[in-house]
């Protein structure tokens, strides 16, 4: 600095000094008073990189939960809402660092005056934010959260207003809370600086009128009221369309289906061995007129493993094959492929998911399984040929490992030891002579058709999408053992009732030991059995059985009380996270009503 600039400096540190201590003179020289004040600077624009660090980091930990809920909640009003949140920080961000980027740094040996215009120009973006706190941060929050709320299938006395008034409310205190910064830190130190200048531009305006702050609320609160029936009219708009029905299981089931917003549910109860209920409500199809009937098909999933698994007990009785004929011995063609670890494995491994295959087929095998062609049985043989060379994840008969790919193998061994194929075998060993009519495999309606339930994927903007029947709208041909099936839940209560009825010694296909071994879990094997899950619950009278399944556009689930010879099967054509808690929440329900005392 040049003697003429400390000159200047001084002048202008004495004469605010003597505005504000009127008495007396400083009694500091001017280099102290100048090293005073560079101190001071020093230490404002410190506050000033932690506001701008701590403003920055906010963002990024409150933007990560909204971008995770966008993929996870299943209501589309609501994720335009956390868009809107979104957009707003984000939107919020670019304009605070577009004006930091605005303001040119001097260079290091630039005059002390032009230092001092450099932090006066920070210390106004700064207040000026604070100032517009309510338009460019809040108000993107109170929409966002607002829409949200409002499009949720939630309650509205209990949910919605409270959630209302809390983000109101958490709104409000932090816009109190940044105007007292405004008033209290960020104007003094802009009149401040200002008034050491001698700054020609003025000082911001007071405060408006408590008459302008009330009418810029009042709008606010109107604009928000307005948003949120608006929203509350299209997310209520945006449910399934509810049916009446007068029979009162079938309006339970209505009452579920729209309240998870599922296409369709349906359901069966067996008391005593005999089938009391098959209600079927809703639609084939999201967006749809096609109602479901009691006789539509839904795809079963993994409950297909009980049937690959209670085959094989049929031809283990046939002596075509046994419990510990080893994958070796059933393909010796394949030894020389084979990972030795897999030489050994038995078919009652496999079938107990002890068998050390893994629970997720590799990725370039699951690729080719996509795009295989041939016929079914060709796409598993040529699929366990490239598990079965490579190594398992797990030492066979060690572990349980929940495998698709092991019961894959399983199906392949049993169509190797008769000749047959998969679906033959189920065809003429179950569903012929159970008289499941409706039983086939793959997607249960025609391609280009409505004329039995589509299944249903969610996606991030449309919501529940409906999967037209074709390619995509199952797993490939190559794991159908491990969960292909489809049919009706009056069919698939008819296989459940033979279950119970086998174990009771009163099926003509099956002795009751096979169904003892089916129905017992194999030790320390997280109560897996062969197809079913053991597990005990008070209303069963001790054993449950239970499998559920889904191709991700389908679910169902089976539960079983064999020492009561009742059971409940609950199914939906959607595949999401909610169907397990939706058909969980209906079972529950049928089971305290039934047989649950």
């Amino acid at each position: 600095m040049n003697d003429e600039e400390q000159k200047n400096l001084w002048q202008g540190l004495k004469c605010l000094w003597q505005e504000q201590k009127p008495s007396s003179d400083p009694a500091l020289t001017a280099d102290e008073q100048i090293a005073a004040m560079r101190k001071k600077m020093a230490k404002m624009h410190q506050g000033l990189n932690k506001t701008d660090f701590w403003g920055s980091a906010l963002y990024a930990v409150v933007t990560v939960p909204f971008i995770i809920y966008i993929f996870t909640t299943p209501y589309f009003v609501t994720r335009i809402g956390y868009l809107i949140i979104i957009g707003g920080m984000l939107f919020a961000s670019w304009k605070s660092i577009r004006r930091r980027r605005s303001i040119p740094q001097p260079i290091a040996d630039a005059p002390v005056m032009e230092w001092l215009k450099y932090d006066l120009a920070k210390v106004r973006q700064h207040a000026e934010d604070s100032r517009t706190l309510l338009w460019w941060y809040l108000l993107p929050f109170l929409i966002g959260m607002n829409v949200s709320t409002w499009g949720m299938k939630v309650d509205l006395l209990t949910v919605k207003i409270p959630m209302t008034v809390l983000v109101v409310l958490i709104a409000g205190v932090t816009y109190w809370l940044n105007q007292r910064v405004w008033r209290n830190q960020w104007l003094p130190m802009q009149q401040e600086l200002e008034a050491l200048l001698n700054s020609d531009q003025p000082v911001l305006p007071p405060e408006p009128p408590k008459k302008n702050i009330m009418t810029r609320t009042i709008l606010i609160g109107i604009v928000l009221i307005l948003l949120g029936a608006i929203v509350f009219v299209r997310g209520r708009d945006a449910k399934t369309a509810a049916i009446a029905y007068s029979d009162p299981v079938s309006q339970m089931l209505e009452n579920i289906r729209v309240k998870h917003n599922f296409p369709a549910l349906a359901a069966a109860v067996i008391v005593d061995g005999k089938i009391v209920v098959t209600n079927a409500v809703g639609f084939r199809k999201n967006g749809g007129t096609e109602k479901v009937t009691v006789d539509d098909k839904f795809h079963l999933g993994s409950v297909t493993k009980s049937m690959t698994a209670t085959v094989a007990a049929m031809l283990v009785e046939q002596g075509k094959i046994s419990w510990t004929t080893t994958i070796g011995e059933a393909f010796p063609e394949l030894k020389s492929e084979m990972h030795p670890d897999y030489l050994g494995v038995t078919l009652e491994q496999l079938l107990s998911q002890r068998s050390g295959a893994p629970g997720d087929a590799p990725a370039d095998l699951w690729r080719q399984a996509w795009a295989a062609t041939g016929t079914a049985a060709e796409q598993r043989l040529a699929f366990i040929k490239g598990i079965l060379a490579r190594k398992p994840e797990a030492k066979p008969g060690t572990k349980y490992i929940y495998s698709n790919q092991g019961y894959t193998i399983a199906g392949v061994m049993l169509e190797k030891a008769t000749g047959k194929t998969w679906e033959d075998l189920l065809r003429s060993m179950l569903f012929e002579p159970l008289g499941m009519t409706t039983a086939g495999f793959g997607a249960p309606a025609s391609v280009d058709k409505v004329d039995q339930p589509w299944g249903h994927k969610k996606k991030m903007l449309s919501g529940r999408e409906p999967v037209p029947p074709g390619p995509g709208a199952d797993n490939p041909l190559a794991i159908s053992p491990a969960g292909a099936v489809h049919c009706s839940l009056g069919d698939l209560a008819k296989y459940a009732a033979f279950h119970m009825a086998g174990e009771r010694g009163k099926s003509q296909l099956l002795k009751a030991e096979s169904f003892k071994k089916l129905h017992t879990a194999v030790a320390d094997n997280d109560d897996y059995a062969l197809g079913w899950m053991v597990l005990k619950r008070a209303w069963a009278n001790g054993r449950a059985l239970m499998h559920n399944g889904s191709n991700t556009m389908f679910y169902v689930v089976v539960w079983m009380a064999p020492e009561k010879n009742c059971a409940v099967i609950v199914a939906s054509n959607i595949g999401v996270d909610e169907a397990f808690e939706g058909c969980d929440e209906v079972a529950g329900k049928l089971i305290d009503q039934y047989f649950g005392k």
